[in-house]
């Protein structure tokens, strides 16, 4: 069964995002693995829950909001790891390609007031 959160341009994105994310961090070395990895990929999937929740209860300002700050702390610690060296430059320009995107549907998404995208 599919949802329509699922189906969303917006949760589509994050997911590939995630799919790209977890394999990419899990060889960072072991001195960051519990504090820059830990905390980039809880954004991240904050991110996502926040969207889910925003799409299936209907309590989008709120959700909306939580996940924009979960978006900026996902590129702060994106940056972090380039600037560290953990992630090569083609890596970040292909992760910050994604992270555009998403950070445009999600714009687009409280532009126009929470609706839920289609």
């Amino acid at each position: 069964m599919t949802t329509p959160a699922r189906q969303s341009p917006i949760f589509v994105r994050t997911y590939d995002l995630l799919q790209w994310l977890l394999p990419h961090t899990s060889g960072w070395p072991r001195k960051y693995r519990f504090t820059l990895t830990q905390e980039l990929v809880r954004a991240a999937l904050r991110f996502q829950e926040r969207i889910l929740e925003a799409t299936l209860i209907g309590e989008t300002a709120k959700q909306l909001a939580q996940a924009e700050v979960e978006l900026a702390k996902v590129r702060l610690y994106l940056r972090l790891g380039y600037d560290l060296h953990l992630i090569a430059p083609g890596q970040y320009a292909h992760v910050s390609e994604l992270i555009g995107h998403v950070g445009r549907l999600l714009g687009a998404w409280r532009s126009k007031g929470g609706a839920a995208p289609s």
